[in-house]
């Protein structure tokens, strides 16, 4: 639990798997090393994004969280949110990205999305939950550090967008298991995935949405739209990833350990298979 707290409560493994999905996103377009900055800033968003979103969730929302992130949030919240934003600010002062209109309104957007998810609550409005999920984290992941770069929205591509589909799919696949795990808080008007059709079921879904994201990337490749390496390393991690959506081992009864450390340490682990790609690459 010391380990969840650490990694988890404290959003550093989220905040990583956000600042990885944004390089590696980027690697796959070509953008090569000019993302790696930009990847770091989206990292820093993300782990203040997250903390924000839950202080307000366990503060005004109670009822939508488990005891232990109440507890944690009462104890260590506003440090989080300072820690992280200091952070933020350091890495915002420290890389060399392009601040240009269209990367400050995309993330003012984020900003307001993610914030009005948390505070109106947006999250327990019928069937929003799921698409507000992977729809912010792709959009963070894969438009803006595009923008970071030096990209205008009229350079938003057909494979840019097709990019953006596989991420929109990989993370709804992957967020379906958290669903299930808060079949017991959620209210029931939310009208989340598990609790309209099942635990069982919704897993199945989750599978569905993971592989439809490792056929974007299979024809992206296939049309040699992106990196090959890159692309061929994320049709690998959608594999490794089915498993660990499926009704085999994701569900209800399954430890915080498993969603906070496991499931979103899965996001980073991309870079690991991206690493072992290149090495069999180039033997």
């Amino acid at each position: 639990m010391q380990l969840v707290k650490i990694l988890g409560y404290s959003h550093l493994m989220i905040a990583v798997g956000a600042g990885v999905t944004a390089y590696i996103s980027g690697l796959s377009l070509g953008l090569e090393g000019e993302v790696g900055e930009a990847a770091t800033l989206i990292g820093a968003f993300t782990g203040l994004g997250y903390s924000v979103q839950r202080f307000i969730k366990t503060r005004f929302f109670p009822h939508s969280a488990p005891p232990e992130r109440i507890d944690f949030m009462n104890k260590y919240g506003v440090g989080l949110i300072g820690g992280w934003g200091g952070v933020l600010l350091g890495v915002t002062t420290l890389v060399t990205v392009e601040f240009s209109t269209s990367s400050i309104a995309l993330v003012i957007f984020l900003i307001l999305i993610s914030t009005a998810y948390a505070a109106i609550p947006l999250r327990e409005k019928a069937y929003l939950k799921l698409p507000l999920v992977a729809s912010v984290f792709a959009l963070a992941t894969v438009v803006y550090p595009v923008l970071l770069v030096g990209h205008e929205r009229s350079d938003f591509t057909p494979v840019l967008a097709t990019v953006l589909l596989a991420r929109v799919l990989y993370i709804a696949g992957i967020t379906i298991p958290f669903d299930v795990r808060d079949l017991s808080i959620d209210s029931i008007n939310m009208k989340t995935i598990p609790q309209q059709i099942g635990e069982k079921r919704a897993l199945q879904r989750a599978v569905i949405l993971v592989v439809g994201s490792g056929i974007t990337w299979a024809v992206l490749i296939m049309m040699e739209a992106v990196n090959q390496i890159v692309g061929y390393s994320l049709l690998v991690h959608v594999i490794i990833t089915i498993p660990f959506v499926s009704p085999l081992l994701a569900g209800r009864n399954r430890s915080e350990f498993y969603y906070s450390i496991i499931l979103d340490g899965l996001i980073s682990f991309q870079f690991v298979i991206l690493f072992l790609c290149y090495l069999l690459f180039q033997q």
